[in-house]
């Protein structure tokens, strides 16, 4: 049959992984012309990934979204006069991984359903509250259009007419969900390969949702669907979670499938962020007391960064665990002599730090894996001493229980090819709780000015802090002998930048605990979960999952906040003033940025420009915006003389 495949890609860099080839190669097997669209003025790095199997490449301004690039293409790029002169289009984007199995059977098998148009994989009709917010449809990241409907006017028409949508929501609410309900309207069949209907509800259409997001593994084992969506890696819904580990679904896929994993990690460590992938891929390991076989340990280094002399006796009690032939492994390096002489006398090798040359000579790149281990003050002249033990406990339990759990870690290490760095749990006792959720502890500015002038090839977002700030870590050795070279500049901010040196050399990160120690915290982290649920439900009343709970806080928030300002304006005329409007009180307008494409109202409030409103300086503003656009926003009403406004924060 002779087909035209439209593939669209779109990097925030400018880069062509190779993922991309891999499945244009397949579709090469399908396909007698293809035509890459990238939705970027220009390709950096991959050029000759899209040259070795697409027939044309055409680079464009990312405007409109995937539907903008599919019309253009179809509309100017090539034009009807050659894109009729085909029996099938293939429209494609970049967002998935696969196929696991070849293009050619999932198109032979389609072949014989014989309907109008087919995609992969569709969302059952959702219902809530009684209200149908959409019906079943295809979704859109694969969309195969037979000759019937690919020759007929409606088909045309629908692109023609389709506007440049300026959001994303718009491309999903306007034309992903509508596409297959107004071409069945039309009397044209459809069908997808997946078997998606198993896990849909016909009695509670509430229950039905984005399969690919929740149960991937399941979808590639047994539903009939050999690929893996991107978006899943960055997953932050809180709505109805499961505990479906995703890293089932890439063990399946390097276990079962002759797909090459790496494809996988060398797009999702590039473009991902490390917490996201720790979070969504429960990057936690768990070290098993099991006996292990004794390693040669030369390529291993164990250094210890001493500042306390009341220390000494608790550090040597691990590395004594260790057994005589690892004391070789290990470094003692400290600022005091006593403190040296101390270690010296256990028979630890030191050496002392001296302030005005802090590069310690010892040559990093020839090891394989280096612990780098804290002492702490184990007095009770700051806090008391339990606190310090308990912490110390925490790292050196975790990093350098015994020779056995030492050896566990190399294992996993050795295991899994792109595991960078390891490091402890965050404390969560005492004090140390107070410090959960502080994020980038106001240094954001300066991890990032560090991360450019590094040149770190890594994903950085204010919203997102690094998955751990540590000073304790398992790490292999050639992303620590990278961090040697530049020098001792950034030291200070190396707790923060040690996730991103990793993924800059192509490394996803991890925690690691004994088995004793998850056991502990496992109970400690359900004590305070009860205890902070119990006191917002005392005070906000019940919920029943994080999402609820998140809404509540929330909702408060923007009743008080209206409570205290008499005159309320919503910044803001999309998604969330619609979303949130009907919770707030004393609003007089909705307000968009001057200039802006605007309507006349939102309901019944009408629509003004920041310029228009009268002593803004009085009025408490609600900004309905996503985070990105509150950045901009917050400025420009400091500017204005505002100084109370309320974020919406999802």
């Amino acid at each position: 049959m002779k087909r035209l495949c439209i593939y669209l890609t779109y990097d925030k860099q400018g880069i062509v992984d190779n993922y991309i080839g891999y499945i244009l190669s397949e579709m090469r097997n399908c396909a007698e012309y293809i035509v890459v669209i990238c939705n970027m003025t220009e390709v950096f790095s991959g050029m000759d990934i899209l040259e070795r199997y697409s027939d044309k490449i055409i680079c464009r301004e990312n405007i409109g979204f995937d539907a903008g690039g599919f019309k253009e293409a179809l509309c100017r790029f090539i034009g009807w006069d050659t894109v009729l002169q085909y029996e099938e289009l293939i429209l494609v984007n970049d967002s998935f991984f696969g196929p696991f199995i070849p293009m050619k059977d999932i198109f032979s098998e389609m072949e014989n359903r014989n309907v109008d148009f087919w995609g992969l994989a569709k969302h059952g009709t959702y219902e809530e509250k009684g209200s149908i917010k959409f019906f079943e449809h295809i979704q859109s990241y694969f969309l195969v259009i037979g000759s019937t409907m690919l020759h007929s006017e409606q088909f045309k028409n629908y692109w023609e007419d389709m506007p440049f949508y300026s959001t994303f929501l718009d491309v999903v609410y306007q034309h992903e969900v509508k596409f297959t309900s107004y071409f069945k309207s039309l009397g044209y069949t459809y069908d997808v390969l997946a078997d998606i209907e198993i896990n849909d509800s016909q009695l509670n259409l509430a229950n039905n949702y984005i399969q690919y997001a929740k149960i991937s593994y399941e979808l590639i084992e047994k539903r009939n669907f050999p690929f893996l969506k991107r978006q899943q890696f960055a997953n932050n819904t809180l709505s109805n979670q499961t505990q479906e580990n995703l890293f089932q679904a890439i063990n399946y896929i390097d276990e079962k499938t002759n797909y090459d994993i790496n494809l996988i990690w060398n797009n999702i460590i590039r473009t991902f962020d490390m917490t996201d992938l720790h979070r969504n891929l429960c990057l936690q390991y768990i070290i098993s007391p099991e006996r292990r076989k004794t390693v040669n340990v030369r390529n291993i280094v164990i250094m210890v960064h001493a500042m306390y002399e009341s220390a000494i006796e608790y550090v040597c009690e691990y590395l004594d665990r260790l057994g005589e032939e690892w004391k070789s492994c290990v470094w003692v390096i400290s600022e005091k002599e006593n403190i040296i002489r101390g270690y010296q006398e256990q028979g630890i090798k030191g050496e002392v730090l001296h302030r005005k040359n802090s590069n310690v000579q010892i040559d990093l790149k020839k090891y394989d894996f280096v612990c780098i281990l804290h002492d702490v003050d184990m007095t009770s002249d700051m806090t008391p001493n339990y606190v310090g033990k308990s912490y110390f406990y925490s790292v050196w339990e975790n990093l350098l229980k015994n020779q056995n759990h030492v050896l566990g870690i190399l294992e996993k290490f050795e295991k899994e090819s792109r595991l960078g760095i390891l490091a402890p749990p965050q404390p969560i006792f005492a004090n140390y709780f107070g410090e959960l959720g502080n994020g980038w502890d106001g240094y954001y500015e300066e991890i990032e000015g560090a991360v450019k002038k590094l040149r770190l090839n890594c994903h950085l977002s204010e919203d997102t802090p690094p998955y751990r700030i540590m000073s304790d870590l398992w790490i292999r050795g050639d992303i620590i002998s990278q961090i040697v070279e530049h020098g001792s500049e950034y030291c200070q901010w190396l707790p923060y930048l040690w996730s991103y040196f990793a993924q800059d050399k192509g490394y996803y990160c991890g925690i690691v605990e004994s088995v004793n120690y998850a056991s502990m915290n496992e109970v400690n982290l359900s004590f305070y979960l009860n205890e902070i649920l119990a006191q917002i439900k005392a005070e906000y009343g019940p919920f029943h999952n994080l999402c609820e709970m998140k809404e509540k806080l929330l909702l408060n928030g923007l009743k008080a906040f209206c409570e205290k300002n008499a005159r309320i304006l919503i910044y803001g005329a999309g998604y969330y003033a619609k979303k949130y409007k009907d919770f707030l009180s004393n609003v007089e307008a909705c307000v968009v940025s001057d200039g802006e494409k605007k309507a006349d109202y939102l309901g019944e409030f009408p629509i003004m420009y920041l310029s228009e409103v009268k002593e803004i300086n009085k009025c408490g503003i609600v900004l309905c915006l996503n985070k990105k656009n509150q950045e901009h926003v917050l400025p420009v009403l400091k500017r204005f003389g505002v100084k109370d406004c309320f974020c919406i924060s999802e």
